[in-house]
């Protein structure tokens, strides 16, 4: 009971949502199970305020979405050296739910996490798109970038990588595992422009983008 108390207290300080101090709120006539369910909910709050002023990390593992890391959408960046670089999403914790989406790590990927989603990270690391520094020049390597938050609508040159055995790009209306629709896909055997809008979301293999190709 102390530590719940502590807990609606340290809620009190840090949201300015509950009036005066933790004694405020009628914990009397509360069962068990209603205290828990409290303090789970009051205490995932707490992290979501800690972790927004701090920013947040997830590193590689299996996560609920809404209890250990908040719900949003994330940039998935491969380790380095990493050999089997992959994330997973799944409806719940029951390895027979829908899957919603399982992709292999090409330098970089965007995931949208709903509350009560479970995620698995296998040699990559996870940070909310609001944390991950837009990219404004120079060259995008390979990789999976959504257009408006991580790179600027607009013309690009998208380019074959040398010694790549088979370059190519598609161009989705959304994030993958968002029900996002295939737009346009080409394989690749000299450099193409293209025209990206916000909202889309673009994939890189074996080849690149020059942010502007006038330049």
């Amino acid at each position: 009971m102390k530590r719940l108390i502590g807990v609606l207290a340290a809620l009190a300080l840090m949201s300015g949502a509950l009036s005066a101090s933790a004694e405020d709120i009628v914990l009397e006539g509360r069962s068990l199970e209603e205290l828990y369910g409290l303090r789970e909910r009051l205490e995932r709050q707490i992290t979501a305020l800690e972790q927004a002023d701090d920013g947040v990390t997830v590193d590689a593992g299996t996560y609920q979405v809404g209890r250990d890391i908040p719900a949003g959408d994330y940039v998935v960046t491969e380790n380095q050296d990493a050999m089997f670089a992959s994330v997973m999403v799944r409806e719940s914790a029951d390895e027979a739910s829908a899957l919603v989406s399982h992709d292999l790590v090409n330098g970089q990927c965007v995931i949208r996490l709903r509350e009560g989603m479970w995620v698995t990270l296998n040699e990559v690391v996870a940070v909310p798109i609001a944390q991950a520094a837009p990219i404004s020049d120079g060259i995008v390597p390979e990789g999976s970038y959504l257009v408006g938050s991580q790179l600027p609508a607009g013309r690009y040159a998208v380019t074959p990588v040398e010694g790549a055995p088979l370059a190519s790009y598609s161009i989705y209306d959304g994030i993958l595992g968002t029900d996002a629709q295939l737009l346009k896909f080409e394989v690749l055997r000299e450099s193409a422009e293209i025209i990206l809008i916000d909202g889309e979301y673009i994939e890189l293999s074996g080849s690149r983008l020059a942010i502007d190709p006038e330049d």
